[in-house]
């Protein structure tokens, strides 16, 4: 009976802490791409500096563009609010569809048909891991992980973007809202266009180079559906604390509490998984499939019952 208070409660929503995480995961945006450009001003050995910190901010970028993208996917579910989904759509447009590309209606569709026809012919999300192979990428090293990956990244972009934007439609949104934001507030805080030049290109690297490498990690993370004959069973949590921080933000990792409840937001997400680990160590503790490495194949069962297991 607690349990069931506990996933009931859960399922409660804050429409102020789910505008205000789009809205800090903006921020961040805007302030890597301004503070990115201003190595274009160095000289020298500074170059090979800010050639590095480029790379790097490009990385962050793509963490953050993927924390928009499940805010996005928070949206899908009426996990910003249930109670106006007419507000829930409108905000979750702008502040996580903007910046992204993503369009709530197209992605809705497809991702209902994931949760309401899993593991069918009507899941799109079988169909990629059975189109692309992704059960069978080779994480023995990060280097044959590596190949695996890019070689299956081309056709698998192509089709992320028919299931989220639609088909045809150009990145025009999220290249206007980083003009008005980020490349020219850069050339105007640096006081030179090639300043808002560099930010434009460390847009171009985060948006649409590492954001869709980020992306293809976590969503070729989630399940392992050979051998599976329920929800539970073919649902990965990826529990790692660099996982959470820069593969799966927003409690995207916690995936398989996702699929039984979908309709818990991301701020009480982890919550309910750590509550179910203690009061279910024999079921849902025991039994969870999930991965704490990023190379590593998923195993069941979390080592310390009853807590929330080695990640925390």
């Amino acid at each position: 009976m607690r349990t069931r208070r506990v996933i009931a409660a859960a399922h409660s929503t804050k429409l102020w802490l789910s505008t205000a995480q789009a809205v800090a995961d903006q921020t961040v945006i805007v302030t890597i791409l301004i503070l990115g450009a201003w190595p274009a001003l160095w000289t020298g050995w500074h170059v090979v500096a800010g050639l590095a910190a480029a790379g790097i901010g490009a990385v962050l970028l793509g963490r953050q563009y993927r924390a928009l993208e499940c805010m996005a996917h928070e949206a899908s579910h009426y996990n910003w609010t249930r109670a106006n989904r007419r507000l829930n759509d409108l905000l979750a447009a702008a502040l996580a569809g903007v910046p992204t590309g993503a369009r709530l209606d197209v992605y809705r569709a497809s991702h209902y048909r994931h949760h309401r026809r899993f593991g069918t012919r009507d899941d799109p999300d079988l169909a990629n891991y059975w189109q692309f192979g992704l059960e069978e990428l080779d994480r023995g090293n990060i280097l044959s992980f590596a190949r695996d990956s890019f070689s299956r990244m081309p056709a698998y972009r192509r089709r992320w973007k028919v299931t989220s934007t639609g088909t045809g439609n150009l990145p025009f949104r999220p290249l206007v809202w980083a003009l008005v934001l980020a490349v020219v507030p850069a050339g105007l805080v640096w006081g030179s266009w090639w300043s808002a030049l560099a930010a434009a290109g460390l847009w171009l690297i985060g948006y649409g180079v590492a954001l869709p490498v980020v992306r293809f990690l976590g969503e070729s993370s989630e399940h392992v559906y050979t051998g599976s004959k329920t929800v539970f069973e073919s649902t990965v949590s990826n529990l790692g604390l660099l996982q959470r921080f820069l593969i799966h933000p927003h409690g995207d990792g916690y995936h398989t509490a996702h699929h039984l409840w979908p309709g818990v937001p991301h701020h009480r997400i982890r919550k309910l998984h750590r509550s179910l680990v203690a009061s279910d160590p024999e079921g849902y503790a025991a039994q969870l499939r999930h991965r704490t490495r990023f190379l590593s194949q998923p195993v069941r069962g979390l080592r310390q019952a009853g807590r929330a297991g080695p990640q925390d």
